[in-house]
């Protein structure tokens, strides 16, 4: 997998999901895991792929990629500083545009 960041808050969500996953069902944590992998090498290979969701303060385009599978799940990605950065592992029906005052 190429090179990235993701900020803390991010990697919360996506730990809270897979927990409660696993909570459900022994694995599903686990294949929630892997679908994130797979879809974050993905959008980093071809990050035009993503619907827009709008821009960082700097201009960097912000993108959503979904997971199939887990397909409430969504992985918001935008370039910061020259790295790809997760922004946030978004849930598609909780508190729509939370992320953004990540954007400071």
């Amino acid at each position: 997998m190429k090179p990235h960041g993701i900020v803390a808050e991010a990697l919360a969500e996506l730990d809270e999901a897979a927990v409660w996953y696993e909570e459900q069902r022994a694995g599903l944590g686990a294949a929630l895991i892997a679908e994130y992998r797979d879809r974050l090498a993905l959008a980093l290979e071809m990050p035009k792929s993503g619907s827009p969701a709008g821009a960082t303060p700097g201009g960097s385009e912000i993108r959503r990629f979904r997971l199939e599978r887990f397909s409430r799940y969504a992985i918001l990605l935008a370039t910061i500083r020259g790295i790809p950065t997760v922004l946030a592992f978004e849930h598609s029906s909780r508190r729509p545009g939370y992320w953004r005052v990540r954007l400071g």
